[in-house]
């Protein structure tokens, strides 16, 4: 009997410090969210204080002249310093002044980018273009620019962070005309926010700890004090029970106390009532328990479908090209996805892939490959070192040992070239402009994320106006009946065919209403993934022509030639002809000589013209080693010659003599343009 009065003091004890524990928990979380909101507001304004202190710092009305700096003018040095400085002794994170994409917001520039020199992040450089982090930031973006805020705050506490929690406050830099010309961002760490929150946490858990014992003490002293429970208690009990159905609050076992049959009669009841209820509880969790599951489910479909490009036409302005891509997932959630995205204004990024399994695993491993794919490409790798570079990152942490196959082709838009590379996936289809689609076996590589240490090797496509381009997934092909028959390759041509002259759309719609028709009423055990581009041309009125010679000063002449007869076909006046050839002279000569040394390799020389401006576009492509020329400080050309330092003369000619230059390093090769306006 002593055992047994042990037990009925431990399960009573406990009933009371469970409700203690929960009362203490909403308390908790009441306290913790107005500690939370409070510390926020002082956050905020600390942040906007320091806003608008460094937006007195910025000329908003010389964003352009920062913008074109360089980031080493005097001018721009002096304000980034003060800025570094503000930033240093405010306790902010980091400090810095953007210029978004007012296209669509989607896209910022940073100007200036000042950080904590005590914190472990590093700056971003002058002139980064990034992509915009969310919609959110957008909206927030163009709500400043059309004056519809004055300024606007971002909390970031959830979810995937690139800086750990923070909060950012943007203020608007407005000129004296009153518009907006750039947005000024204050963000400040949450660290010490966290810091009082766990602070407050704890205090509230030691009370819980210090009411915890009193219960105890008091319940026990109770407990052995407390009279026995007359019979009637339990005939009165048994009466209650069978008319709710309910289990008492107050158990038989914690007022009778008897030693004889009444003791063990109690404690029967006690034990009916307490399985009868749990079986009713049990029965209540499960139904919540299904329910919840279905809304995580419906969420994350809902989730996923958001990850991937879903708006058409997702690029309107571009008519170089048309695009369309569905995806329907086995599951709620699948491992399919496909992807496409402008790297540049030229280049074009497509991306379909498939992971291994289905499912909630299959969705989480596509999210994390389709980030560090577009991530590798947007860095202006091709499609070999992407592939390569995704493998290596996927491989260093793939503790499921799951796997992707990928088909990535970027399209060079002026000249409809398609670069691309096959990581295990299914064979592209291609239609040329006045023929039918046609399977093309390209080599595959190894799935990405299968081993550590594959390189992959990439092909070139040749796509002319009117050509189209069909990448899957094994969904489509392996599709079955209910006789367990596949839908096939055959099939899937036959009804791309079928559908040839249509548009992207339409001929996506027109093989899955084949695979509808096929499979009927059986069930879809695989992920459909599907992606269409068809190719339409350059904007230019006159079709870009390339020259590929050697990188050496003999085949100057040759380049020349190539040059100066695309130029007589536009009616080239004489003096901007002579002008060309002086910069095709010094251009190859620099290639020639700082390329390849001590070797040679080939360069590519790339006409174009474009009819309503009147401008001849020359690009020379090589893929020796990174060396920018316009890098060279411009001489004087005041001093004379023997005072003068060797060099750069050549290049600063050329700068005198054109409209336009620029250097860019992306997909393995030097890219320098040269525009000049013939009128």
């Amino acid at each position: 009997m002593k055992l047994l009065r042990q037990h009925i003091t431990v399960k009573s004890i406990a009933g009371i410090v469970l409700l203690l524990v929960l009362f203490s928990v909403i308390v908790g979380i009441i306290g913790y969210r107005t500690f939370t909101d409070a510390l926020l507001n002082q956050y905020a304004e600390g942040a906007f204080l320091t806003a608008q202190t460094a937006a007195e710092l910025v000329d908003a009305d010389k964003i352009d002249e920062y913008a074109q700096s360089g980031g080493v003018t005097p001018a721009y040095k002096a304000v980034w310093d003060r800025m570094d400085h503000l930033c240093n002794s405010s306790g902010s994170t980091f400090i810095y002044v953007i210029v978004p994409d007012r296209s669509d917001y989607r896209h910022i520039t940073f100007l200036f980018s000042t950080i904590d020199h005590d914190s472990h992040y590093t700056k971003y450089d002058f002139g980064f273009v990034r992509d915009t982090t969310n919609d959110e930031y957008r909206e927030k973006y163009r709500a400043l620019y059309e004056l519809e805020a004055d300024r606007e705050l971002v909390i970031r506490d959830k979810g995937n962070i690139e800086t750990d929690s923070h909060i950012t406050a943007m203020i608007g830099l407005k000129g004296t005309d009153g518009s907006v010309k750039g947005i000024l961002c204050v963000q400040r760490q949450m660290d010490i926010l966290a810091g009082v929150r766990s602070t407050f946490l704890g205090k509230i858990a030691l009370a819980v700890a210090v009411l915890v014992l009193l219960v105890i003490l008091g319940q026990s002293i109770y407990l052995h004090r407390v009279l026995l429970h007359p019979v009637n208690l339990i005939t009165e009990e048994a009466a209650r029970f069978s008319r709710e159905n309910t289990a008492s609050e107050q158990k038989l076992q914690n007022t009778i106390r008897n030693r004889d049959e009444i003791g063990q009669l109690a404690k029967s009841v006690d034990t009916m009532e307490e399985q009868i209820e749990t079986y009713i509880s049990d029965i209540t969790q499960i139904t919540a328990e299904r329910e919840r599951i279905s809304t995580e489910l419906s969420l994350a479909t809902r989730i996923q479908a958001a990850f991937v490009p879903h708006r058409f036409p997702p690029f309107p302005d571009r008519s170089e090209f048309a695009l369309y891509a569905s995806m329907d997932p086995a599951k709620e959630v699948g491992g399919d996805f496909y992807d496409f995205f402008l790297i540049d204004e030229d280049h074009l990024g497509l991306v379909i892939a498939d992971v291994s399994g289905k499912g909630i695993p299959a969705a989480l491993f596509m999210m994390a490959s389709k980030i560090i794919l577009q991530s590798c490409a947007m860095l202006g790798h091709g499609p070999a070192a992407i592939l390569t570079k995704t493998n290596e990152a996927i491989c260093s942490d793939n503790q499921e040992q799951m796997f992707v196959t990928v088909w990535l082709g970027i399209l060079e838009i002026s000249t409809g070239r398609l670069t691309a590379a096959n990581a295990g996936h299914e064979y592209p289809v291609i239609k040329t402009s006045d023929g039918d689609f046609a399977l093309l076996k390209d080599k595959h590589g190894f799935v990405i994320g299968g081993m550590n240490g594959v390189r992959y090797r990439e092909y070139e496509i040749q796509l002319t106006p009117g050509a189209k381009l069909f990448v899957y997934t094994d969904g489509v092909t392996e599709a079955s009946n209910a006789k367990n028959e596949l839908f096939g390759t055959e099939r899937m041509i036959a009804a791309l065919n079928g559908a040839k002259d249509e548009t992207p759309e339409g001929i996506l719609l027109g093989v899955r209403r084949a695979v509808d028709d096929f499979v009927q009423d059986a069930e879809q055990f695989d992920d459909l993934t599907m992606l269409c581009l068809e190719y339409k041309g350059p904007k230019t009125a006159v079709p870009a022509k390339e020259l590929t010679v050697d990188a050496a000063a003999e085949n100057i002449p040759a380049v020349t030639a190539f040059v100066e007869a695309e130029l007589d076909a536009v009616g080239c006046p004489p003096k901007a002809k002579l002008q060309l050839d002086v910069a095709i002279d010094e251009l190859m000569a620099n290639i020639a000589q700082y390329a390849y040394a001590p070797g040679t390799g080939p360069v590519t020389v790339r006409f174009a013209y474009e009819e309503p401006s009147k401008t001849v576009t020359l690009t020379f492509l090589d893929k020796g080693m990174p060396y920018n020329p316009l890098e060279q400080e411009d001489p004087d050309v005041h001093l004379s010659a023997e005072d003068r330092p060797i060099g750069g003369l050549g290049i600063f000619l050329v700068k005198k003599t054109v409209d336009g230059m620029d250097y860019a390093y992306k997909f393995g090769q030097n890219v320098l343009t040269v525009r000049k306006k013939l009128q």
